[in-house]
C-alpha cells in the first residue's frame, strides 16, 4: 500500500508522503495533490469576437424554442462569455440582483443555453449557441 501511495504522488508531480513514528504509532502525511488539468482543457478554442453576435443568435435560439431571455438572463450569459469561471456571487454582483436570483436564472437557462463544465469549484461555464 505504502508502495503504491508513493508511485502515485511521484507520477502525479506531488512530494513523496514522509513516513515517522511516535513511540508505536505510525504517523504518514501525504500532500495534497492538486489535479493536473491539460493546457486549456474543455475551454473553448475562441471566445466570439463579437458579444452582440452571440446574444442575438442566443435570442433567436429562445425564440424558436418559444422562449424569451430576460435582461438578466442576457447579461448572466455575457458574464460567462467574458470569465468562464465567473462565481454566482460575483455575477450577483455585477448584474445587481441576488444570489438567490442568479441561481434560479442559471437553473433556468441550463441544459438549453448553458451548461457546467467540471466541479463547482475548479470548473467554467460553457454557452450553447
Amino acid at each position: 500500500g505504502f508502495d503504491r501511495i508513493c508511485r502515485e504522488q511521484e507520477a502525479n508531480g506531488a512530494n513523496v508522503p514522509s513516513f515517522r513514528t511516535d513511540e508505536f504509532i505510525l504517523k504518514i502525511t501525504v500532500p495534497k495533490v492538486a489535479e493536473k488539468l491539460p493546457e486549456n482543457a474543455g475551454l473553448p478554442e475562441k471566445l466570439p469576437e463579437n458579444l452582440g453576435e452571440l446574444t442575438e443568435k442566443l435570442i433567436e435560439k429562445a425564440k424558436t424554442l418559444g422562449e424569451r431571455l430576460t435582461e438578466n438572463k442576457i447579461a448572466i450569459l455575457r458574464l460567462m462569455v467574458e470569465d468562464p469561471y465567473i462565481s454566482k456571487t460575483s455575477i450577483a454582483e455585477l448584474v445587481g440582483i441576488s444570489y438567490t436570483a442568479v441561481g434560479s436564472n442559471i437553473k433556468a437557462m441550463r441544459g438549453k443555453y448553458l451548461r457546467r463544465v467540471g466541479p463547482d469549484k475548479g470548473g467554467f461555464w460553457e454557452i450553447i449557441s
